[in-house]
């Protein structure tokens, strides 16, 4: 479900106007999150990587309504819960599009997801259509990274793209890139604080999400 925000009594309505016809109107940040807690639990659980921590950035993106903004027609709506929607490798390097729905139950969710994951892996599906109830997730698992940016579409342009990259040591840190790109007419700087912040939280303590 959406709701239509008043514009006219929006708090941040200065910085829609500002950004939201803008032809690069886009934020796109990168920030490591310390998974040193995650990675051995959901190893002694037996418990997918990407399952896990698209369940935990899935579970921070909902609790900010920023992330839950959409610009559509030039109008712009608060969702009540968006769902996330991944890009899954092929056998023959391609890839294909996965649209997921994400559960506040963890069990809930990896059952579901990997149920979709193994249906576009049987048969892909690269098609567009209405979105802006999703979020996006893309893991590359090759290459670690410092920044990244997507291409884009304007219809989409306000749905956020968030990539996993590959963890790498760093003294007593097990360090996991996560970029996030966003569209500045809805999504600050502060708020990609907060979603940083919820996700380390979660990482440090996965037993507490985790079941």
């Amino acid at each position: 479900m959406k709701k239509k925000i008043d514009i006219s009594n929006y708090k941040r309505k200065g910085m829609f106007e500002a950004f939201k016809d803008r032809d690069m109107p886009y934020l796109s940040t990168t920030s490591h999150v310390d998974i040193k807690n995650l990675k051995p639990f959901i190893d002694n659980h037996k418990y997918g990587f990407f399952i896990s921590i698209s369940y935990l950035i899935s579970k921070a993106v909902n609790l900010i309504p920023e992330l839950r903004h959409r610009i559509i027609d030039g109008e712009l709506y608060e969702y009540d819960r968006v769902d996330p929607g991944y890009t899954v490798l092929l056998e023959d390097e391609t890839f294909s599009f996965c649209d997921s729905c994400y559960f506040e139950d963890f069990q809930k969710y990896s059952e579901y997801s990997s149920t979709k994951i193994n249906e576009v892996k049987a048969k892909p599906d690269n098609g567009v259509g209405e979105k802006h109830h999703m979020f996006f997730i893309t893991n590359i698992p090759w290459f670690s990274f410092t920044s990244i940016v997507h291409p884009h579409d304007k219809v989409y342009a306000s749905i956020p793209i968030i990539t996993i990259g590959k963890y790498f040591k760093q003294g007593d840190q097990l360090l996991l890139p996560i970029g996030i790109q966003v569209h500045h007419g809805v999504v600050d700087g502060i708020h990609l604080g907060k979603f940083y912040t919820h996700l380390s939280n979660f990482c440090a303590d996965p037993a507490l999400w985790l079941v």
